[in-house]
């Protein structure tokens, strides 16, 4: 392991956190609005509790489909608007971004009912942090980084299993996922104590709008990491 290459890693990771601060503190403003909108508006309270009701009732339809759209489907829209950043099969591209993230749907669902039955429904700052916790040194680093920056590294170079097996040799999870941490850490770590702050049953969504900018943020740093692999 080389000095030239953890700093590269580590660097990546910075700009990364540098060029996205703006639209990332935009993002968790506004969900920080929602969350103290809802314990504080009766109208808003009652609009999302519809939403949350649906959720409820079918979770795993709910969890797939909504995860996919704004995890898959919005930020392969916005791509597909700047020549700079389309992708170069973009039917491909669409469908496994939409499966991908419905298949993640599937995961944080699974995730979020998990902790609900260790920590239980209370929110209660220590239940909050317990679950922000656990996610962000267990989840995060032992699945979801590694899982999301190896989809789209793979996606990205045209899903050549070849390519996959040369980026997972030694070293692979200083290369691929430790850009990934730094930034991730700057949207999760504040992101998870506002949608832990929510019902078990509106999490998900407010956790879905927050990941569909950090879906648009992964676009960025899989770019960077193309050359370092």
């Amino acid at each position: 392991m080389s000095d030239k290459s953890n700093s590269s890693a580590w660097f990546a990771g910075v700009n990364a956190v540098k060029d996205n601060a703006i639209p990332s503190v935009i993002i968790l403003s506004l969900s920080t609005l929602l969350v103290w909108s809802y314990y504080n508006c009766v109208s808003v309270q009652q609009t999302l509790d519809v939403l949350g009701d649906f959720n409820k009732q079918h979770v795993w339809t709910f969890g797939i489909l909504s995860t996919a759209i704004t995890g898959g489907f919005i930020p392969w829209c916005f791509r597909m608007c700047f020549p700079s950043i389309r992708p170069a099969h973009p039917f491909l591209d669409l469908v496994h971004s939409f499966l991908w993230w419905a298949w993640m749907g599937v995961v944080v669902c699974f995730f979020y009912g998990l902790q609900a039955q260790i920590f239980g429904d209370s929110k209660t700052a220590s239940t909050v942090m317990k679950k922000v916790l656990f996610d962000q040194i267990f989840f995060t680093p032992v699945v979801a980084a590694p899982l999301n920056a190896i989809s789209h590294y793979w996606k990205d170079h045209d899903w050549s299993l070849e390519k996959m097996k040369t980026a997972l040799r030694s070293g692979w999870y200083r290369r691929l996922i430790l850009p990934n941490l730094l930034p991730n850490y700057a949207v999760w770590i504040p992101g998870t104590c506002i949608f832990y702050s929510m019902p078990t049953n509106l999490q998900l969504p407010v956790a879905n709008c927050i990941g569909c900018f950090w879906a648009l943020l992964c676009v960025r740093i899989a770019t960077h990491s193309r050359s370092r692999a």
